[in-house]
């Protein structure tokens, strides 16, 4: 649930360039809400991904988190400074290639670009320092399809966490108003979840949904009949079936066994 609307600190405006292209932030209503439903203590160090103004950013030094704001638009980078640059970390970065470096564990919460969202995601559920949890919000459909069982990217998470979807958001949380609903989506990370781990089971999901196929023929010449065979009955899933009926959480055992295997 998202706890109910308080009056949000750091409240001055900062006017939007008007040679800036246009792009939908939160209200600081909505970045209240969010921020505050997403529980972060004091002292946390927490990634605003895709920062923009700043609404989010400012909700997180409130509460007293160790904030770094990443923002890729020189405009907006240029407000964040003026408005933040005494408070806390402010980086100007194309996130799809910057690797954060924190000391620690840290968490991502930010309304990232929404055309950038599943290659972050991706990005931060494999990196070699990965955020232990990512509190987002995203385009409904999006976080609709994180979510999903059917999906790859939905297997890949089930096999790092555990993903929900949390809540649906009107069009007027941002300003302008967004073209598509939104959602409150969010990601907590297995304490098991190993890098090598996770990086064979994005292998084999990457030959799996490749196409139709059925399990048995995606993974032809990487698994044997007897090995899907006894995944199969161990999991509850058919070599028969579609990648996509395999229960999501299916898939990190297969891949430590092939890893065992030196077939991925």
């Amino acid at each position: 649930m998202i706890p109910p609307l308080r009056r949000p600190p750091h409240s001055r405006k900062v006017p939007l360039p008007t040679d800036q292209p246009q792009q939908h932030d939160l209200t600081a209503e909505v970045a209240a809400r969010f921020v505050a439903g997403t529980r972060i203590r004091a002292g946390e160090r927490v990634l605003d991904a895709g920062a923009g103004l700043g609404a989010i950013t400012a909700e997180l030094l409130a509460i007293g988190a160790r904030v770094t704001a990443a923002e890729n638009a020189a405009d907006r980078l240029h407000a964040l400074r003026q408005r933040f640059g005494q408070d806390c970390q402010i980086i100007g970065a194309d996130l799809r290639r910057w690797e954060a470096r924190f000391d620690g564990p840290w968490r991502v919460v930010a309304n990232p670009p929404f055309h950038l969202t599943a290659q972050l995601v991706r990005g931060w559920v494999l990196g070699a320092q990965p955020p232990h949890s990512l509190d987002l919000i995203l385009q409904h459909e999006t976080a609709e399809k994180l979510s999903a069982p059917g999906t790859r990217s939905g297997a890949l998470l089930a096999s790092a966490g555990e993903a929900t979807f949390v809540a649906r958001l009107p069009r007027e949380a941002t300003v302008p108003p967004s073209r598509v609903d939104l959602a409150v989506w969010r990601f907590r990370r297995s304490p098991d979840a190993q890098p090598r781990d996770l990086a064979a089971v994005d292998l084999l999901l990457e030959r799996a949904f490749a196409g139709p196929h059925t399990v048995t023929e995606a993974l032809r010449g990487v698994a044997t009949k007897v090995q899907l065979q006894r995944q199969g009955h161990e999991n509850g899933w058919s070599p028969q079936a579609h990648p996509r009926e395999v229960p999501p959480r299916a898939w990190l055992p297969l891949a430590r066994l092939l890893v065992m295997c030196k077939k991925l």
